[in-house]
Order: C-alpha cells, then structure tokens, then sequence
C-alpha cells in the first residue's frame, strides 16, 4: 500500500514521457505536503528515470520568523537525502508596492526569477514545481471567473516552455488528499503555511469557498474541470498549429492581407490576428478579447482601424492592416 502512489506516479511519468531529454532538475519546495511529496517521488524513482535532483526554496519575507523556520526545515530536508540545496529570499511586499501589483503576482514573480537563477547556476535541464489536479482545478475556474476565451481555460501541460527555461508539472494527475496521505505514509511532517486559509487572496476563496460550494452540486467537479482544460489545451494547440501554417499567406510585410484573412475560420482569424501582436510588438501580454475583436471587426467591415494598448493604432490601408504608433489616441 505504501508503495502504490509511487507506482502510479512511476508509470504516469513513464506514460507522459515528461523526464525525456532531461538528467539534472531543480524542485521548487515550499515545505508544504505537496513539494514534499513530489521529492520523495522524484528521489525513490530518480534511478528508473537517470534523475540528478537537487532542492530549491524562496523565501517570499511575509510570515515574519515562521518563513525563516520554512526555509531551515526545506535546506534540513534536503540534507537529509543527500540533495544540493540552493535557498533565496526576496521583499515581496516592497516589490508588489513598487510594481503596483498583488501579493500574489509578486511572490510568483520574484519567485521564478529567483529559480530561474538558480536553475542556470546548478545547469539544470529543467524546474519541477508540485503543482497537482485540485490546482489545475482552481486556475482554470479563476480563469473563468476572470473571463479568458477558449486558450485561456487551457490546461497546465506537463511540460511547458517558459522564460525560465523548462518547467516540469510530475503531479498533474494527482489529487492533493493522495499527497497528504503519502507524506503521513512516509511519515513526513510538511511546513503549514497559514496564509493558504486567508481569503483575501482570490485563489485561496476559490479554494476555500467556491469549489467546496460547487462540489455539492457535482462531487467529481476537479476531475471535469481538469479534463475541460485538457480539451481546450488539445484545441487551442490544434488552432495555434493551423494559425501557423497559415500565417506566412495572411501575413505580408509586417501587414494582414484582407482577402486572405477574409478566407480564415473565426478562430483561426482570432489565433493569426494575436500572433500578429507578437510580431509587431513584441508580446501578446497587454491585448485581450476585447482588442482581438476590434481588429477583427475592422478587417471583417472593412474599417478605417482602431485605437489598441501600448499607444497603437490598427489601420486598413488599401486591403492590409498596420499596427503603428498612435500620436493622436490615448491608446
């Protein structure tokens, strides 16, 4: 019984292929059940997988001595299995004051740069983070929430290329109960970490209040919500790929060509418009629905253009679209 989990977690690694082409990983461990578990995973099964491990664990400066006491047990666990452990900190509070931005959004930023160094300075081949089912669950319900389109409710994937190299999700098929009992199982005594249980934080309300509310109207609400996010990741893939292969016939000189654009599925149009963004400007980050539709719309009606973020501006000209500076909007 003991060893069931570890079986599982076994042949879903073996299943996903998620270890292929990688020797040296980098766990993120916040000292929680979840980050522990995934290391007694990862260190029983690092020799069926030729796994090299070692340990990493920010400390995001916001509960006082009990953060400081985390960081000593992450290093002292680590230690005690013979992993390299690499430890940071950071003022996530300060940061999120100068940014203008949440608690959350802080700590999740400074975090990944802070693993992402530490990443190349052990010359990791990737970063494994505990993330498990009832997490895909809250993102993509937040998501929802937040109203993001088709792409957005995707999945978190098992793999993801990212900024900070690699990122390695091992536990996506897991439930987080099945992480507790395999850590009293091993007779590990995760770190609690009290803010997980203040709903202030929009994610922490979803966790706390909504999905236990939503559970009673559908008990397998996790397993639905995570299987709905596989789909729309297979589907927004499937789109992207399609957009793709389309983009060098609609795409022309840095300019949409309406008669080809004219030719395209909406949600083809949709995927060739954002990665349009990407390539005049840079980024996708600062368009949402909202700015896709309005150059949809101008190049469905055949309008004159429409004011974007950044201080853009699309304008139609004689059948192509542009994307240049807008001296005269506020954009």
């Amino acid at each position: 019984m003991k060893n069931f989990l570890l079986k599982q977690f076994i042949d879903a690694c073996a299943v996903t292929k998620i270890f292929d082409g990688v020797s040296k990983i980098l766990i993120a461990v916040s000292g929680g059940a979840d980050s522990l578990a995934l290391t007694e995973l990862m260190t029983n099964s690092r020799q069926r997988f030729g796994l090299e491990i070692s340990i990493a664990h920010f400390e995001h400066g916001l509960r006082g001595q009990t953060s400081i006491d985390d960081a000593a047990f992450v290093k002292n666990f680590a230690e005690t299995r013979g992993l390299n452990f690499v430890g940071g900190s950071g003022d996530v509070k300060t940061f999120a004051a100068q940014q203008k931005i949440s608690i959350e959004t802080a700590a999740r930023i400074l975090r990944y740069e802070f693993l992402n160094d530490a990443r190349q300075k052990l010359n990791c081949d990737a970063i494994a983070t505990a993330h498990h089912a009832d997490d895909q669950a809250e993102t993509i319900l937040m998501r929802f929430l937040r109203g993001a389109t088709s792409a957005g409710l995707s999945a978190m994937q098992a793999r993801t290329f990212t900024d900070c190299g690699l990122i390695l999700r091992p536990l996506l098929n897991f439930r987080k109960a099945e992480l507790e009992n395999f850590c009293r199982e091993k007779n590990l005594s995760p770190r609690i970490d009290a803010t997980n249980f203040e709903t202030d934080a929009t994610r922490n309300k979803i966790r706390l209040e909504l999905l236990p509310t939503l559970e009673k109207f559908n008990p397998s609400l996790v397993d639905t919500l995570c299987r709905f996010g596989k789909i729309s990741a297979d589907e927004a893939n499937f789109i992207d790929e399609q957009a793709e292969k389309i983009f060098p016939v609609v795409v022309r000189d840095n300019s949409i060509v309406r008669q080809e654009f004219l030719k395209l599925h909406p949600a083809i149009q949709r995927a060739v418009i954002k990665k349009f963004f990407a390539l005049v400007t840079g980024t996708t980050k600062d368009f949402g629905f909202a700015h896709v539709e309005g150059v949809r719309k101008v190049l469905l009606n055949e309008l004159t253009g429409v004011e974007l973020p950044k201080h853009l501006r699309a304008d139609l000209r004689r059948g192509k679209l542009r994307i240049s500076k807008n001296f005269y909007g506020k954009g």
